[in-house]
This record gives structure tokens, C-alpha cells and sequence, in this order.
């Protein structure tokens, strides 16, 4: 099922679910007091947390297929 050519899991995920992230990215920047370096070390230790899920399950599929499916 798609709406305005998303699936609408994707809009579940990006629009509903991840809202307090959102938030919370909107209170590092723009809430009082405003402190950007602490503000872009909040927000590159959660890219990393990201980059490291992501690439985590990349290399656990990887295994997966290596063994499963050869």
C-alpha cells in the first residue's frame, strides 16, 4: 500500500515514530541555552550510534547469506 509514492511503513518510521527525535534535535539547536558544540557532539554520537546499527546488521546479513545460502 503506498500514499503520495511512499510505502506507508516509511511514513509510519520517518513521520510518527522518530517525532521525540525530532525534538529533541529542534531543543539541542534552537532551545535556551544555546551551546553548538555540545549540541553537534549530541548529534554526531547519535550518527554514530546510526552508522553503527546500520552497519551491524549490514555485516550480520552478510554472515547470514555466507552461511545459509551458499
Amino acid at each position: 500500500m503506498e500514499w503520495i509514492g511512499l510505502p506507508i511503513g516509511r511514513w509510519l518510521v520517518f513521520g510518527i515514530i522518530l517525532v521525540p527525535v525530532y525534538g529533541m534535535l529542534f531543543g539541542w539547536f534552537l532551545g535556551k541555552p544555546r551551546n553548538f558544540p555540545v549540541a553537534f557532539r549530541g548529534l554526531g554520537y547519535l550518527l554514530g550510534m546510526v552508522v553503527l546499527l546500520w552497519g551491524g546488521l549490514f555485516a550480520l546479513s552478510q554472515v547470514i547469506k555466507f552461511v545459509f545460502f551458499r
